[in-house]
């Protein structure tokens, strides 16, 4: 098929007919036959001159195939294979006789050659930094970069052809990646037939992975995660160690295989601080992959303000915290903001809200919600009433409100005790000792009474004002055990003695297992709500009808409790009597439930931890976590975010007396060391990000800068002092990015590269600070990370190419459907015409021979 490519040149036929008539009119000596071929001749050479100008190409089908084999002989190739690869090779070409193919050799750089025997010849050997990586006639086994060796190899394939790339590999890439150039060979319509190469035999265990949490601090507990490839199920010894002193040392046991292990780390000082992992394992062949080196930035100790409001008890949770690996600062009063601001946490413990001014509880939310310091909150007996905290700032920043009421002034209290046969012994006596401990509570101006019932009821004690509570308290020690339980009669008596009597706070505690005949409850107690009187249940064991006892209770607007033993009838009756009173402070024994798991109290054994002495009552907030709760569900520990900070509210105390057995408890120190850790300021700047980072055979160090408002600071050339193994000297970095900059440094000599910032210009020395210092260590070659093949990155290849995976010859070398449009380009031949036209003119023109055969 004929086409033209460029067109436009055929509109100069027209100047032909010109042409040839000012030819016809041009005087001249020259005969009329002379001249009328020396015009044609001129004319052919001009039209040739102009078809070939319009550049007309003849098109045809051809289906030629190029083909470039790329052979991998990285050391994770077994070397058997690579000769089996150049054996295939020649066999194929032997008997496909591809119209075009070339060989590329290729490691960890490549070379190109026409046959295999070329192949051959070439040098393959791994000497690492001291590779020759420029010359042709070598190739470094320490690496593999299938990216550089299929991009040469599209670029060795020419145009009119059918396109076939066969990539002998394991798919183990160390540099560069495959994957980027598929759509490159998909848009030039190239096949890629993976063949998929037998790895190195080599039975070897290696380190492949070290990861460090991104901030660390001096002393504090840090897990390390490090991932190691056996070729067997055996034991590993992981060691770590700074400048040669061992931090850590342990055995694992692992499986044939990538396995993670964690090991429990401190670090024992801060600043660059270079590691050195390195694994022991018998029998392993390669020494070289059984080492990882790399460095951390480790911040100081984080430092805690505590202040303790009882003189002398701050000794048990300050030497917790200093054991632990705090800085524990031990003041009296809060220092001003800016002074604030140099601890990582507050600790308030048992502190009168008197000792804390307002400024200064400004400071602290101002601490809290914008500088993201940490705030634990405990409390005591001088947190509670009217001089505590309630609709404080200090409220404010925590996540419960104190629940501190004057005790109610105007109260009936009419405890129900069921005195059935189910009652006998242990349980009415201490039914009996619960209905003592409530009336102890209550002051003279309350009413009490206590109706006891079994079949039918009476009235031990009479419902009138608390004047002599050891006359009531006898009259509560003569109720016996006797007869069958039928509360409805009872809760109608309670209803005439409260019902007329005029106090706003009418409340009932039944006590029973709630095993009783059938009646209209529901209707009685809502005729005792309308008289605003108020039933809480007490149910004891779960042998009876607990239903009808949390019924009667969410009916009458009360509570419901278990008690699942005789024993902790007080405790509960007590615990509902000062909720009504309305007093926030508990003292009794306290256990210790988790609702909440949180990482912050991982490995915490609080079933160990022994009862608390009392606590403050106080609300959770809506959007506040509870985590542990007291046995009857009343909130001990609650957390919350706010602002940029955390803040905890422990409502016991820290010290030697609510907490006096906890602070014996062998847990304490952890206890209290994870949870401060929870709350810390968070590592590191808002402002100034500083890190390093290896990539292959260099160190990229990358800094990102903003202000104090989050915007990007740019158009800076911050400048670092850069050290190679004995080389020191100073470096631009260049900006990449919004407030971003990056230095490239080459690794020399498997030399670490140390980057510390400099204050130079706009950068601060609060800035140099901020940045600390980096250092990056250049990695073991990869191809020492002995594994099986990336069959899944060869099989993305070829089906992404419309190759094939390990196919054969006749599948590789078939063009199928495959055509490709050769081109032949006829200008050349034009040219020719038009020059041999030109000369044959002048020889017409000019010679005497034409001159006497053309003449009139």
């Amino acid at each position: 098929m004929l086409s033209i490519e460029n067109p436009h040149a055929l509109w100069l036929l027209l100047l032909l007919p010109l042409l040839w008539w000012l030819s016809l009119k041009t005087k001249t000596t020259l005969g009329r036959r002379h001249l009328r071929l020396v015009s044609i001749l001129r004319g052919l050479a001009i039209l040739a001159v102009i078809v070939g100008l319009a550049q007309p190409i003849i098109r045809y089908a051809s289906q030629d195939v190029s083909v470039i084999y790329a052979v991998d002989v990285s050391r994770s190739v077994a070397a058997d294979f690579i000769d089996k690869a150049l054996n295939w090779i020649d066999a194929v070409e032997e008997r496909h006789d591809p119209a075009r193919s070339k060989l590329v050799i290729f490691g960890k750089n490549r070379a190109v050659v026409s046959s295999t025997q070329e192949a051959r010849a070439i040098t393959i050997a791994d000497l690492g930094s001291d590779a020759p990586l420029n010359d042709s006639g070598y190739v470094e086994q320490s690496g593999t970069n299938l990216q550089d060796a299929i991009d040469e190899s599209l670029a060795l394939l020419g145009s009119d052809y059918i396109k076939r790339v066969v990539l002998f590999s394991d798919g183990n890439q160390t540099t560069g990646s495959l994957l980027d150039l598929v759509q490159s060979a998909q848009r030039s319509d190239v096949r890629i037939f993976p063949m998929v190469a037998e790895s190195a035999q080599v039975e070897d265990a290696w380190i492949s992975n070290v990861k460090f949490p991104d901030r660390l601090r001096e002393l504090e507990p840090t897990t390390v995660l490090i991932s190691v490839y056996s070729p067997e199920k055996t034991t590993i010894e992981i060691s770590i160690s700074t400048d040669g002193r061992s931090i850590a040392n342990q055995e694992y046991p692992v499986d044939r295989g990538f396995n993670d292990v964690q090991m429990n780390i401190k670090f024992p000082e801060f600043g660059l601080i270079p590691l050195d992992v390195s694994m022991n394992v018998d029998n392993d062949p390669y020494l070289e992959n059984n080492r990882s080196r790399m460095s951390a930035w480790v911040e100081k100790k984080a430092r805690v303000l505590y202040l303790e409001g009882i003189s002398g008890a701050s000794s048990y949770l300050s030497e917790a915290l200093s054991d632990s690996g705090f800085e524990v600062i031990v003041q009296d009063l809060i220092p001003k903001y800016d002074e604030l601001k140099s601890y990582d946490a507050l600790i308030l413990s048992d502190v009168l809200a008197d000792a804390i001014s307002s400024n200064s509880m400004k400071d602290i939310k101002r601490y809290v919600k914008d500088f993201g310091g940490g705030l634990i909150f405990a409390g005591g007996e001088n947190t509670f009433g009217d001089d505590g905290y309630s609709n404080s700032i200090i409220e404010d920043i925590l996540p419960a409100s104190f629940q501190a009421q004057e005790k109610r002034k105007d109260i009936a209290l009419v405890i129900a005790i069921d005195r059935s046969y189910s009652m006998k012994g242990r349980k009415i006596e201490y039914a009996k000792e619960a209905a003592r401990a409530s009336l102890d509570l209550l002051e003279e101006q309350h009413y009490f009474g206590v109706v006891a019932f079994d079949s039918q009821p009476y009235v031990p004690v009479p419902v009138e004002q608390v004047k002599s509570k050891r006359k009531a308290e006898a009259l509560i020690s003569r109720i016996q055990a006797s007869g069958q339980t039928n509360i409805y009669p009872a809760l109608g008596i309670v209803y005439r003695l409260l019902k007329d009597l005029d106090v706003p706070t009418k409340h009932v505690i039944l006590l029973s297992d709630g095993d009783t005949a059938p009646a209209e409850y529901e209707r009685l107690v809502k005729r005792m709500r309308d008289s605003n009187i108020v039933i809480s249940t007490v149910t004891i064991g779960e042998g009876g009808n607990p239903g009808l006892m949390r019924q009667l209770s969410s009916w009458g607007g009360g509570r419901n409790y278990l008690a699942l033993s005789a024993e902790s009838i007080p405790q509960i009756f007590t615990e509902e009597t000062k909720k009504v009173v309305g007093t926030s402070l508990v003292e009794e024994p306290i256990l210790t439930v988790m609702k909440q798991a949180i990482g912050s109290l991982s490995g915490v054994d609080l079933q160990t931890a022994p009862p608390l002495k009392g606590h403050i009552a106080v609300k959770p907030k809506d959007t506040a976590e509870t985590i542990l709760v007291t046995q009857q569900g009343a909130p001990l520990l609650t957390r919350w975010q706010y602002g940029l900070g955390k803040t905890i509210f422990f409502t016991s105390d820290v010290k030697n007396r609510w907490s006096a057995d906890w602070v014996q408890w062998e847990g304490y120190g952890k206890f209290w060391s994870q949870l401060t850790r929870g709350v810390l300021k968070q590592l590191g700047s808002t402002t100034v990000f500083f890190d390093g980072e290896r990539q292959g055979d260099v160190a990229i160090f990358n800094l990102t800068l903003l202000t104090e408002d989050g915007n990007y600071r740019n158009g800076l050339v911050p400048e670092l002092n850069l050290s190679v193994g004995q080389e020191v000297r100073v470096a631009n970095m260049s900006q990449i990015a919004p407030g971003q900059y990056q230095l490239v440094v080459p690794f020399k000599e498997q030399q670490p590269v140390s980057a510390t910032l400099l204050a130079k210009g706009d950068i601060s020395d609060d800035v140099v600070d901020m940045a600390g210092s980096r250092s990056v260590f250049p990695s073991f070659p990869a191809e020492y990370r002995f594994s099986g093949p990336n069959l899944e990155l060869l099989s993305a290849v070829a089906l992404s190419t419309g190759g094939g995976l390990d196919a054969r010859a006749d599948q590789v070398f078939a063009p199928g459907d495959d055509t490709v449009q050769k081109r032949f380009a006829l200008w050349p031949i034009l040219m020719i015409l038009a020059l041999v036209a030109y000369l044959v003119e002048i020889f017409v023109r000019r010679s005497s021979f034409a001159w006497e055969r053309l003449s009139d």
